[in-house]
C-alpha cells in the first residue's frame, strides 16, 4: 500500500513539471505601473516608450550645403600691351586689333572666337583680366558697334588646358564705362544695362 502511494505521488510530481507555467496578467509585487500605452497618453512632444513617457531624440542636424571652391578670382595686371606674359595686343593691317596667345601650335588671335569679324573691331581694349585655376576670364571692349554703340563689351573664358575660348557673352549696354567686382568665386560685370554674373570663370 505504501509503495502504491509513493508511485502515485511521483507521477503527480512529474506531471506538474511538464506543465508550462502560464503567464500571469497580474502585475508583480513592487513593479511600477505603466505611465502610458500610446504616445497620446504623454504630454507635449514626449512619446510612449516601453510604458514610459520619454522625450524624442534630437533630430539629426541638416547636411550643410557644399562650400564654394577654395580658389578665388585673381586680378591680373592689364597694360597697354596686354595681360602679363599671357595675352598681347597687336594692331592688324585692317581696322582691328588682335589679342594673341602663344599656344603650343603657334600664335592664336583669341578675338577670332569672340567677335564676328576681327578685321572691323576698330579698337580692342582689355578692361579686366582674371585668373581662376587653369582658366582666364577677360572683359574686352571693342569699337565694332561704330556710331550705333560707342563700345561693345564681351566677357569670355580662355582655358589653358585646351588652349581655346570656352564661352563668351556680350555685356548689356553701350557705354565705354565698365565696372567689375570679384568676390571669391563670383564676378559681377556691369555697364549701364543689366549686370552679368560669372561663377568659377564659367561664361555661357
Amino acid at each position: 500500500m505504501k509503495l502504491l502511494l509513493a508511485l502515485s505521488l511521483t507521477a503527480l510530481a512529474l506531471a506538474g513539471c511538464d506543465k508550462a507555467a502560464e503567464p500571469s496578467s497580474a502585475p508583480q509585487a513592487g513593479a511600477a505601473p505603466a505611465q502610458c500605452l500610446k504616445d497620446t497618453d504623454c504630454k507635449g512632444d514626449r512619446i510612449c516608450d516601453d510604458g514610459k513617457c520619454t522625450s524624442p531624440q534630437a533630430a539629426s542636424p541638416l547636411v550643410a550645403a557644399p562650400a564654394a571652391p577654395a580658389m578665388a578670382y585673381e586680378p591680373l595686371l592689364v597694360t597697354e600691351s596686354g595681360v602679363a606674359d599671357v595675352f598681347t595686343l597687336q594692331s592688324l593691317d585692317t581696322l582691328g586689333q588682335a589679342i594673341n596667345y602663344q599656344s603650343r601650335a603657334g600664335v592664336v588671335n583669341v578675338m577670332e572666337y569672340v567677335v564676328d569679324d576681327v578685321e572691323v573691331t576698330g579698337y580692342v581694349a582689355i578692361e579686366k583680366a582674371y585668373a581662376f585655376g587653369g582658366k582666364y576670364l577677360l572683359i574686352v571692349s571693342t569699337g565694332e558697334g561704330g556710331n550705333a554703340c560707342p563700345a561693345s563689351t564681351y566677357a569670355f573664358t580662355f582655358d589653358t588646358a585646351t588652349e581655346s575660348v570656352q564661352g563668351k557673352t556680350q555685356i548689356d549696354g553701350c557705354s565705354e564705362n565698365v565696372e567689375a567686382l570679384a568676390e571669391g568665386n563670383k564676378l559681377t560685370v556691369k555697364k549701364e544695362g543689366t549686370a552679368s554674373v560669372f561663377y568659377n570663370a564659367q561664361v555661357k
